[in-house]
């Protein structure tokens, strides 16, 4: 069990997106199954939303319809609850979303909710539309700061992740939600624009990543604690996973597992090391201000 409580979820700032599918259309940003990353922030690999289709909407997928899966997955949603998150995929994601935006306002003044719904893509959906433009389902979760939309893919969460080498128990998955809500604290914050700064090892795209990962670790940290809390205390087992993850997709780790010399030159999002490293200074600080991924060499 992660979660503690009873009674419904908040749903209202999620929806089921991508069901209906538009082939592999115009794609920014992204990478197939088998090399995808957390966190892509297509919105900087464009430069500007300039390109975004006229048809994008909310719904994402195909250009505004509605799929009989996003129908299936939206009647599924409202009627997610706290013990279903325990044993739901879906549900989990909708809970931790709850969670995020209860605990960020305690730990950060001035936080406020996205105000784009966070999307989930049914199993089996193959692009869905964001202010960012359009995203075929390989993409893996992504932040999309221009209408603050974060994506999650069912089948990423339940079976990529472990085909990747991480770990799909439940605090893996809360650890994803939380890292793509970390992108839109650095949208808050200002730290977002930072991911333009170079290239490589050492260079902005790399810094964002982590600080988002530490910015998840601080969630962690306060998630489990209040008589209101809606995580259930974390074990040490839980938090393994989450590192097992954040080992998983280090570009490093990636790139290896592809066969290839990992190349700094072409790193993103940092290495399975880097990965931990602030996933855990968030976690044992608690402290946003210890997250600073801009400052010396990471």
């Amino acid at each position: 069990m992660t979660f503690q409580g009873n009674g419904p979820l908040d749903t209202s700032n999620v929806g089921a997106g991508g069901g209906g599918g538009m082939g592999r259309g115009m794609v920014i940003g992204g990478g197939s199954i088998g090399t995808v990353v957390i966190g892509l922030l297509i919105y900087f690999l464009t430069g500007s939303t300039g390109g975004v289709p006229q048809q994008a909407s909310p719904q994402g997928g195909s250009g505004g319809s509605v799929s009989q899966a996003d129908q299936q997955l939206e009647q599924h949603l409202k009627s997610c609850t706290v013990e279903l998150a325990n044993t739901d995929t879906a549900c989990r994601i909708v809970a931790t979303t709850n969670s995020l935006n209860k605990v960020w306002p305690t730990v950060l003044k001035g936080y406020r909710a996205p105000r784009g719904k966070t999307l989930i893509m049914p199993v089996g959906a193959q692009s869905i539309n964001t202010g960012c433009g359009v995203a075929d389902a390989g993409t893996g979760p992504f932040y999309c700061p221009a209408d603050e939309v974060s994506v999650f893919q069912l089948d990423f969460m339940d079976r990529v992740i472990k085909k990747l080498g991480g770990s799909s128990g439940p605090f893996s998955q809360e650890y994803i939600v939380a890292h793509e809500y970390g992108h839109h604290v650095q949208k808050l914050i200002g730290t977002i624009n930072k991911s333009r700064e170079g290239n490589g090892a050492q260079g902005g795209s790399v810094r964002v990543e982590l600080q988002a990962d530490c910015f998840a670790g601080v969630w962690a940290a306060h998630a489990d604690k209040g008589a209101d809390a809606m995580l259930a205390p974390l074990t040490q087992q839980q938090i393994s996973d989450a590192i097992t993850t954040a080992k998983a997709i280090g570009d490093d780790t990636i790139q290896r597992n592809a066969g290839r010399n990992p190349n700094p030159e072409s790193f993103s999002h940092g290495t399975s090391a880097q990965r931990v490293k602030w996933f855990t200074q968030g976690y044992q600080t608690g402290d946003p201000n210890q997250c600073n991924t801009f400052s010396g060499t990471i």
